[in-house]
């Protein structure tokens, strides 16, 4: 299992062996939707998933 830890709140999350980057996940303790960045044998490192929205020109 490896592990990863979240931004927002500290918590250590457990991932799962096949995780790949890109991958997106929640943090199970404050709800956090996370981005996989990297993976480095038993370490992964997230950051906080944001969702660009179209800006139409406005």
């Amino acid at each position: 299992m490896k592990t990863a830890k979240c931004p927002d709140c500290d918590s250590e999350l457990s991932v799962s062996e096949e995780v790949m980057q890109g991958e997106i996940l929640s943090c199970p303790c404050c709800g956090l939707e996370l981005e996989i960045v990297t993976v480095n044998g038993g370490t992964v490192e997230v950051k906080e998933l944001v969702l660009e929205g179209e800006d139409w020109g406005e």
